[in-house]
């Protein structure tokens, strides 16, 4: 893989988690919860919630997502559709 195509990734990459963090974000603020309530009741790291609310993460694991979906009583799939709607039109990682 070039530099180039790693770089274009690594960039489609940080649109991804911005997505996610912005979705997160606000069903935090939504849920009336505290992210350290959230966190310790339904072991996920505070760290991981805190840094998705400041969108300094640079990638989030699938379990991640799933346990934030529990926490807000959605489905992950939910978690997946808000965050399309947060994305450029017709985003992908491969122009």
């Amino acid at each position: 893989m070039q530099v180039d195509d790693k770089q274009h990734l690594n960039t489609k990459k940080q649109i991804l988690v911005n997505a996610v963090s912005s979705v997160i974000k606000e069903l935090v603020k939504n849920s009336g919860k505290s992210g350290r309530k959230i966190s310790q009741e339904y072991d996920i790291g505070l760290g991981v919630i805190s840094k998705l609310e400041r969108n300094l993460v640079s990638d989030i694991k699938l379990s991640t997502i799933w346990k934030l979906a529990n926490a807000f009583d959605i489905s992950p799939l939910e978690i997946i559709k808000k965050t399309i709607t947060e994305l450029p039109e017709d985003f992908n990682f491969y122009d």
